[in-house]
């Protein structure tokens, strides 16, 4: 048998496997570093006076400051869908980079408010982005043995950005000038500049490439990646003449526009409802209130000092990347739905004491007190780390086929920002108004979310990507199996498919 070579893989992609696992973990690491940085970016800069009154920030302007790059998220999100499936996962990726650039640049240089909200509404419309792509495109290239892991350690990430921005913010304090807050926003520019330099080592997706007829390119993608570069491999077969099958199957029962297929049967509208509801809980939760507004609730718990808060805020930062991380590897060992039950129900807990504490300590000088007040902050911070975090990159999609993938994507995302937004607007007006009565509302919201996710959520634990579609349409989605396996290579006899802008190509066996 003749060597394997490649003809459309690029060479910098390693065919050895734990060396191609590592690629894709450092992948997850700086995209989700990217939105980390950009949404912790700001808690850091408004405790820092030199950022309040350069700015001269009120209660309003402080709330434009941090809704400016949900609005720039949720202007992004019709390119969710229109971008990665139109030009490729990888290429959306450098599109999202490109734009975080020109943001940050805009941002470090911010000459006032004005300049300053447009820059974060770039920024914004960038990380966005990214945030489609990226876990689309890991979530196409790993097998379901590990995609629940890295794909839960995307977003856990999302700490690693943090705790970079906290500490830069508490390094930034003790600089007299505005460089104190020019500086952390400049260097957001980082995990950007090393997402593009992973690139060249990271495939186009296999699942993308069959969508445009490259098949040829997808099979060889999947022998380099899966295969071990052995174009017998039983691996490379049957995930190909599966991925083969979903594909025919959604041809003939997703022809409309996913827009409109999204909608269109009561297994997609089950998706939709899924979708939607988690992507008004991620902001919804209370977590947002500790990312934007940490100082606000420091204070009312009775902690007023700056340097005592940005050490708290770079504690927290370590804290919840810790948790994260092993949330993301219990997702195969808990299950999705359990995992998410688990959380909430620790999450409504800790909000209600947390609003309790702060109704009788928040304005005393007890310290145990206040320290308990400061450890329920970090229980329910490693609660939503624990499960909510990794499942934000994960859950939506893995839910939705391939057709609907960055369809389900970009509604779950537009939910996700519109309620950031909302959030940024609303909740430094609650907080101010309700004190301590704002956490037990917000808890008891949050139960609300528990009983969604108990009676909608599906495990999709251990599944392949064309499996989970199993739990939603039934063995009909599988439909075009037969026409796969007519069409499939057969034993040791593998050959590319012939590619549909008429380029027939065949391995040498």
């Amino acid at each position: 048998m003749s060597t394997f070579q490649r003809q459309y893989v690029s060479n910098l992609v390693p065919g050895n496997q734990k060396l191609f696992t590592a690629i894709l973990i450092m992948v997850a690491v700086v995209n989700s570093a990217t939105l980390g940085y950009d949404t912790s970016v700001m808690n850091g800069l408004q405790i820092l006076p030199s950022y309040s009154e350069y700015f001269h920030l009120n209660v309003a302007t402080t709330g434009l400051n941090n809704a400016a790059s949900w609005m720039g998220s949720i202007l992004c999100t019709p390119l969710l869908q229109f971008v990665p499936d139109k030009f490729g996962r990888r290429k959306a990726i450098m599109v999202s980079a490109t734009v975080c650039f020109i943001g940050i640049t805009l941002q470090a240089a911010a000459q006032n408010i004005g300049m300053f909200i447009v820059a974060r509404i770039i920024v914004g419309l960038g990380t966005q982005l990214s945030s489609g792509a990226a876990p689309a495109l890991l979530g196409e290239l790993l097998p379901a043995i590990t995609r629940g892991r890295i794909l839960g350690f995307f977003f856990s990430c999302f700490y690693v950005g943090s705790l970079t921005s906290a500490i830069i913010n508490y390094g930034s304090q003790h600089i007299q000038s505005t460089w104190s807050w020019r500086l952390p926003s400049l260097l957001q520019i980082m995990p950007s500049l090393v997402a593009l330099c992973l690139l060249p080592f990271v495939p186009e997706s296999p699942r993308w490439l069959m969508s445009k007829g490259h098949d040829a390119h997808a099979l060889e993608v999947l022998i380099v990646t899966q295969g071990k570069g052995n174009p017998n491999s039983e691996v490379v077969k049957s995930t190909f003449a599966e991925i083969q099958a979903a594909m025919m199957s959604e041809k003939t029962q997703l022809p409309q526009n996913p827009w409109k297929e999204i909608v269109s049967t009561a297994p997609n509208r089950k998706r939709l409802f899924i979708l939607c509801t988690f992507g008004v809980m991620i902001n919804s939760f209370g977590n947002f209130v500790v990312s934007f507004y940490l100082g606000k609730i420091l204070d009312q718990a009775g902690i007023t000092n700056t340097n005592t808060q940005t050490q708290i805020n770079v504690i927290l930062s370590c804290w919840s990347f810790v948790v994260a991380c092993i949330g993301s590897y219990m997702l195969d060992v808990i299950g999705r739905r359990k995992h998410a039950l688990g959380s909430v129900a620790g999450m409504i807990v800790c909000l209600y004491l947390v609003g309790g504490l702060i109704k009788v300590y928040g304005e005393s000088t007890n310290k145990s007190g206040i320290y308990g007040t400061i450890a329920l902050i970090f229980l329910f911070q490693g609660c939503y780390a624990f499960s909510i975090t990794p499942m934000t990159s994960l859950y939506a999609t893995e839910v939705s086929q391939y057709k609907l993938r960055t369809t389900g994507i970009a509604i779950f995302r537009f939910f996700d920002s519109g309620f950031g937004l909302m959030s940024s607007f609303a909740l430094s007006y609650a907080m101010e108004d309700l004190g301590w009565k704002f956490y037990l509302i917000n808890a008891s919201y949050n139960i609300v979310f528990f009983v969604i996710i108990y009676f909608s959520w599906v495990e999709t634990k251990g599944l392949p990507l064309e499996e989970i579609a199993l739990k939603f349409e039934g063995p009909t989605a599988l439909s075009g199996q037969m026409l796969s396996d007519e069409a499939s290579p057969g034993e040791g006899d593998l050959k590319q498919p012939e590619k549909r802008d008429g380029v027939v190509t065949t391995l040498s066996l």
